[in-house]
């Protein structure tokens, strides 16, 4: 047994001075037997024959696909179809996982997170605590049990637990995170508190003649006084510790099973029997294991996948169905896969006649685009038309009036005089009223001065009086364009 001494040291940090969220009777027997390795007395069976229920699974040196998959399930804890997750919290409950406390039979908090974490990797969709426990360390119990909590939310699955027998204290811890918590009727359930076990062998070395003296550096390096008894500074320090501990045990159940703090203090650890673990709010259900079964693990025709809840016997026992039940079964399946046939057919159906109807869309998608294509075409050339048959008519416009000014100045001041081309070009911006005004005295004034060069007979200055009559009325329209 020599090479559980190592072991058997870090169990003796574990336990000692520091709190415990476990049963005092379970505290005291992992404490007798550190007592018992320290004077050389050898371990007791109980403590190295840990029983192993869990069967043997072995793949066959050609494996198929659905052997490896029903082999992974089964050394991952997961149900035969996949959807469920089983984790045993039993045993003393500690924070690592070493070789040492597993030969101990006890279950770590950080096996119990990682098992978890790998079942749900592998598309679990909940999972189920089996709990037999009175409870263990307090040392990362809380935060570990928060973080199972936690990925379990963020995947949408489910926590049930089953209380099998105990569910106290760290156990009970654990059970509080479980959306549902169903005991089986003889269960207990609670001890809501925490317990430190001081040990002092001082009397134990004196009667065999062993006498101790610490030579320290600081007050507090030892939790001894000079007279062998635990200083009252020491006690205070580990009594200050536990009231911490118990404090934010009673605040996570009250958060964890919807209760007030007052109620769940008011407890003061007490251990109840399944009644009265639901009256008090501890439990939500009692249920026998068959009830569990058949109420929350999935309905298969085969549970050897539920090794952990069931005895060898029925995990070894082939289960076989009534040859009526059967028939019955066929009966119903085949029923299932006719109509699911007539569905299917009526389906491909709907779905050649889609296709017939996307056939018929597209092309005529492609005929009204062809068509649009060519509208375009036709509503650019008539615009073109547009553009410009309404240029010509604005020239033709121009042309008109042009002429129709021209024809009154060559009425005006003679049809080969080259003052007209002058004027036209002079009084273009003007309006045809203004125009008009010009051309009229234009034509009053010439008829003037013809009428006067003819009396004097002064044909000569013809010329001269036209031109300075043009200039005269070129200066005119000059005003009034401005």
């Amino acid at each position: 047994m020599a090479k559980y001494k190592r072991g058997s040291l870090t169990l003796a940090r574990q336990v000692f001075n520091t709190p415990q969220l476990v049963l005092a009777d379970d505290l005291q027997a992992i404490a007798q037997f550190l007592v018992n390795r320290a004077n050389g007395v050898e371990m007791d069976s109980e403590y190295v024959n840990v029983k192993d229920d869990t069967p043997k699974f072995e793949l066959s040196a050609n494996p198929t696909e659905e052997d490896i998959i029903k082999y992974e399930r089964a050394i991952n804890g997961i149900s035969e179809d996949g959807t469920t997750g089983y984790l045993d919290v039993v045993g003393t409950l500690v924070a690592k996982h070493d070789d040492f406390n597993a030969c101990m039979g006890f279950t770590s908090y950080e096996k119990l997170y990682s098992q978890f974490e790998k079942q749900v990797s592998m598309g679990i969709e909940k999972v189920v605590l089996n709990v037999d426990s009175g409870g263990g360390e307090a040392r990362t119990a809380f935060e570990m049990a928060d973080q199972f909590k936690s990925l379990a939310v963020e995947n949408n699955i489910p926590i049930y637990a089953y209380v099998d027998g105990l569910s106290a204290s760290a156990a009970f811890l654990w059970s509080s995170i479980a959306d549902e918590i169903v005991a089986r009727p003889d269960s207990e359930i609670g001890s809501v508190g925490v317990v430190v076990q001081l040990v002092n062998n001082s009397k134990m070395l004196e009667n065999k003649g062993i006498t101790r003296k610490f030579i320290t550096y600081g007050e507090n390096k030892v939790p001894f006084d000079e007279n062998g008894e635990f200083s009252k500074q020491f006690v205070k320090s580990i009594q200050d510790k536990v009231n911490k501990t118990g404090i934010q045990f009673n605040k996570f159940i009250a958060r964890n099973r919807n209760m007030q703090v007052e109620d769940v203090i008011a407890t003061q650890a007490e251990v109840y029997d399944a009644e009265d673990a639901l009256a008090v709010g501890f439990i939500d259900k009692i249920m026998t294991k068959s009830e569990f079964y058949d109420n929350y693990l999935p309905k298969l025709s085969n549970r050897k996948s539920m090794y952990f809840l069931q005895s060898e016997e029925n995990m070894t026992k082939n289960v076989e169905l009534n040859a009526d039940e059967l028939q019955v079964e066929m009966a119903t399946l085949q029923a299932e896969v006719s109509d699911l046939q007539t569905k299917l057919a009526s389906a491909n159906e709907e779905k050649e006649q889609l296709n017939t109807a996307l056939v018929d869309v597209q092309a005529s998608y492609e005929a009204t685009k062809e068509q649009l294509e060519v509208m375009k075409v036709e509503l650019a050339e008539v615009q073109q038309a547009k553009a410009q048959l309404e240029s010509e008519k604005v020239q033709a416009e121009l042309d008109a009036r042009v002429a129709q000014r021209t024809a009154k100045l060559e009425s005006a001041l003679g049809a080969d005089n080259e003052q007209v081309a002058k004027l036209l070009a002079t009084t273009e911006n003007l309006s045809d009223e203004q125009f008009d005004v010009i051309a009229q005295s234009l034509t009053v004034t010439q008829q003037a001065q013809q009428e006067q060069f003819a009396e004097l007979g002064g044909e000569g200055q013809e010329s001269v009086q036209q031109l300075s009559l043009g200039a005269k009325i070129a200066q005119t329209a000059k005003k009034m364009k401005s």
